[in-house]
């Protein structure tokens, strides 16, 4: 008996009854077209080959360097350059060699090949930048400032940057240093001295102070100079610079009781009666004995007392941020009103703490504050 004949005989259909999977073509990706070959005559060709060359060598020049290994890098970076000479950045690279090797000279000897190339093949602005500012470098080394800095400023003509400026900054505040300090001379600064004290004992006060000046600059660390200018300074009743003289003094010696009574005197002369106490107090505790402070303290207290009502000077004490900040503490205003009128005994009580006493003395010295 024939076998019966099935519709999936007739369609090919083997599948026993299992769904069939189709799967999606995956498209592919055309292959990229090649390059089309650039046709140059054999002039350029002659040129791109060299070029290529020199990179070849730059690289292995490179290697070298990382490696530490200067000759050999010196040599890939001369082959570079005879391959392609109008290219300055293989001198550029040997500066940098030189420089490692701190062979200062040369750094410079290359330097200057290779901006006369890259002048002449109008090399980019910024790599002659780099050469200037490695040649700078180089002479800052050899202690040629003043050339470091002509080469840095060639540098920023090139191309402004702020990292070459900041270095020409720190070299001209250097420079400056190195000749004050070549300058310093104490010797001749007692010279100076001398011929000021002359000038200022035949009364000539303004002829001293140039020789005080000199004497400070050829010894700038003696405190007793400034005090010299400080006194011609007074005598010709410039009291704002001589009291600055006697603070210059004072930054050397913080101790030097004769600046330290100059400073009181010519804040007597001031008016600024507060501070001219507080400076013989401060003399006084360094030198118990010393007349000048002694003598100062008398005459502040006098003129105190006997000063009355001077508006100038407390308008100009005002102006004083110490006072300021005194008037306005809470706790001082409160006591000045109980002394003025209204709880005395809480006022009399305050006055018995000495910090606070002394902050009201010196609301009296500089005159804001009236006693009757």
């Amino acid at each position: 008996m024939a076998a019966e004949t099935t519709m999936g005989d007739l369609f090919g259909d083997d599948s026993s009854g299992e769904e069939e999977v189709i799967e999606a073509a995956v498209p592919v990706a055309p292959a990229p077209e090649p390059e089309p070959e650039v046709e140059r005559t054999p002039e350029e060709q002659a040129a791109y080959d060299a070029k290529q060359l020199a990179l070849a060598h730059k690289a292995k020049g490179n290697a070298a360097y990382k490696k530490r290994d200067f000759d050999a890098a010196l040599k890939h970076y001369d082959d570079a350059i005879a391959a392609d000479p109008s290219d300055v950045t293989y001198r550029n690279n040997k500066c940098a060699v030189h420089f490692e090797k701190k062979d200062y000279a040369a750094v410079l000897e290359e330097g200057k090949e290779a901006i006369r190339v890259g002048r002449e093949h109008r090399a980019d602005y910024e790599l002659v930048h780099k050469i200037y500012v490695r040649m700078g470098k180089a002479k800052q080394k050899q202690g040629d400032l003043a050339g470091a800095i002509e080469e840095f400023n060639n540098a920023q003509v090139e191309h402004r940057d702020k990292a070459t400026e900041r270095i020409i900054k720190n070299l001209e505040m250097d420079m400056k240093k190195a000749k004050t300090a070549a300058y310093i001379d104490p010797e001749k600064a007692v010279a100076s001295k001398e011929e000021g004290n002359a000038k200022f004992r035949e009364g000539k006060f303004a002829e001293s102070i140039p020789h005080y000046e000199e004497a400070m600059k050829r010894d700038p660390k003696n405190p007793a100079y400034p005090n010299n200018l400080a006194a011609a300074l007074t005598k010709l009743g410039n009291f704002a610079a001589a009291k600055q003289a006697c603070e210059k003094a004072l930054d050397l010696d913080p101790k030097y009781v004769k600046a330290i009574a100059k400073k009181g005197d010519l804040e007597m002369l001031m008016k600024e009666y507060h501070k001219a106490i507080e400076s013989y107090k401060k003399g006084l505790a360094i030198e118990p004995a010393n007349a000048a402070c002694k003598q100062g303290l008398v005459k502040v207290q006098h003129a105190i007392n006997t000063s009355g009502t001077d508006t100038e000077r407390a308008q100009h004490a005002m102006a004083d941020p110490e006072i300021q900040a005194l008037l306005q503490d809470p706790v001082v205003r409160d006591v000045i009103n109980n002394l003025s009128g209204g709880d005395q005994m809480a006022g009399q009580r305050a006055m018995n703490d000495p910090t606070m006493r002394a902050k009201i003395e010196k609301l009296i010295a500089s005159g804001v504050l009236q006693t009757k």
